[in-house]
């Protein structure tokens, strides 16, 4: 399957979801509403079931009765499709690894600024470091 291929098969992909997950809201609303404090999840996952072996109606009456939370929610899931599935997938952005962007565990060369850093470090001579680091031992004895 070529490029093109594989996004508009993500593209429907994504859509059929976000669509599924719009219709589950509208079945759980109406049920919501119209049973008030008398549901049960038994009431409602045979609503949601009717609604799924009946979808081409559902869609039909939601259309013909313009729902504005079904068109709103079905353009809003096309566009939201189409923006994340358009996007340039050689951007990468934020999850790789460069030296603006390490953490924890990254294994990068360092570069000169990192191993010669003036700011963090006070350059001193090898005997003033073994002097101070002996005189610290003689501390830790007494």
């Amino acid at each position: 399957m070529n490029n093109k291929g594989k996004k508009i098969s993500w593209v429907l992909i994504s859509f059929i979801l976000l669509e599924g997950i719009l219709i589950i809201a509208i079945v759980s609303v109406n049920t919501l509403s119209q049973y008030k404090l008398e549901i049960t999840t038994k009431l409602l996952l045979e609503n949601m079931k009717h609604t799924f072996t009946h979808l081409v109606p559902f869609v039909k009456n939601n259309i013909a009765e313009k729902n504005p939370f079904f068109i709103v929610g079905t353009i809003f899931s096309l566009i939201y499709s189409l923006y994340t599935n358009s996007r340039n997938p050689n951007k990468k952005e934020g999850w790789e690894t460069e030296d603006s962007n390490t953490y924890h565990g990254s294994a990068r060369w360092a570069n000169l600024k990192e191993i010669f850093d003036t700011t963090n470090f006070i350059k001193q001579p090898k005997n003033k470091v073994q002097s101070d680091f002996k005189k610290s031992l003689e501390k830790e004895r007494k």
